[in-house]
């Protein structure tokens, strides 16, 4: 009997993510496949933002303001990726955070804010396509760089100002704690905290995109000097922006969902934690996948965007003259501005 005491102590001992992790979750559940997940997201993402930030940098100086938006999307892809380094040590490690509470707080703040501000900042970006094509008039009175860069500013402050103030209600410091924004199963502070927070970075977000979506092909139908192609060009990429924000967000904060109404309901919240925990892991490691896509929706398949960039990359080139030779060389004020 002694000797089976000792060794259930010392298994206690080893297990570094023991505490606040009162369900007992088996974290090596997601401790290959979050680390390959991230590791690619970060060697193609990195690279692939900074080439699409180089390329848009000249926009700027046309007095264009959406690449303002686009550029403010893609830093926030950008900060995500650079956090990913450390979010690959955790999981690869066993949920076990080697480099403190504050820095844990910190990286936690960055990660959060870099997936809502790009949530916020494809809305802007459809906004501000629904105001060039239905609402011209209205738009030439906003297309001030000035004004632009306040609205940006103005969403980093929005999104950054309730987790920082939360999170240190949420997460306070405490010894001996190795998980990183994590605990099983989740306080009821943070599962009210967590709905509303899945609830304003999507249902409303999709609701603004979709309506913006369908207000805006019906003006882009009803505008006759636009050529077919181009009416279809345009409803093809804010029909891909509505599919990008459904398929990559949409996984995650419908589990969320799930998860933490479940928790509410389930008379058993680690047997509820437990079930829920790998298709949760699972879907939030998919939230970087917009890191990847945000240049290629945003940058590779406008032409405005390549012909400009192509100046300055040589890799484009060859795709600025295949779009010269297959498109018309008529374009519209709206979506050439």
């Amino acid at each position: 009997m002694e000797n089976h005491f000792d060794v259930s102590a010392l298994a206690n001992l080893s297990v570094p993510s023991a505490v606040g992790n009162a369900c007992g979750i088996d974290f090596s559940q997601d401790g290959i496949f979050l680390p390959i997940l991230y590791g690619i997201f970060f060697i193609i993402g990195t690279p692939l933002n900074l080439l699409a930030l180089y390329g848009l940098y000249k926009l700027i100086q046309s007095e264009n303001v959406l690449p303002v938006y686009v550029i403010n999307l893609l830093i926030a892809d950008l900060i995500q990726l650079l956090s990913l380094p450390l979010w690959i040590d955790y999981y690869a490690n066993g949920h076990y955070w080697r480099f403190g509470t504050r820095s844990c707080q910190f990286m936690g703040l960055v990660f959060y804010i870099s997936i809502y501000a790009g949530i916020f900042f494809m809305c802007i970006i459809a906004l501000e396509r629904h105001l060039a094509i239905a609402r011209p008039l209205s738009f030439k009175h906003m297309r001030n760089l000035r004004f632009a860069r306040w609205i940006a500013l103005a969403i980093w402050i929005l999104i950054a100002v309730p987790p920082t103030i939360a999170f240190d209600k949420l997460f306070p410091k405490q010894e001996n704690y190795t998980l990183c924004i994590e605990k099983y199963p989740s306080e009821g502070s943070f599962i009210t905290y967590r709905l509303i927070t899945l609830l304003v970075s999507f249902i409303i977000p999709l609701s603004f995109i979709v309506g913006l979506h369908r207000e805006t092909v019906r003006s882009l139908m009803a505008i006759n000097s636009l050529l077919s192609e181009e009416k279809r060009s345009i409803r093809g990429l804010l029909t891909l922006l509505v599919a990008v924000f459904v398929t990559v967000l949409g996984p995650y904060h419908f589990i969320g969902c799930v998860k933490y109404v479940g928790l509410l309901i389930h008379s058993n919240a680690c047997v509820w934690e437990k079930a829920v925990f790998v298709p949760y892991q699972l879907t939030r490691g998919f939230l970087s996948l917009n890191s990847l896509l945000d240049p290629v929706f945003y940058i590779f398949l406008r032409r405005d965007f390549r012909d400009t960039a192509g100046n300055y990359l040589p890799c484009l080139k060859r795709l600025r003259t295949k779009s010269c030779r297959t498109e018309k060389p008529t374009c519209s004020s709206q979506d050439c501005d």
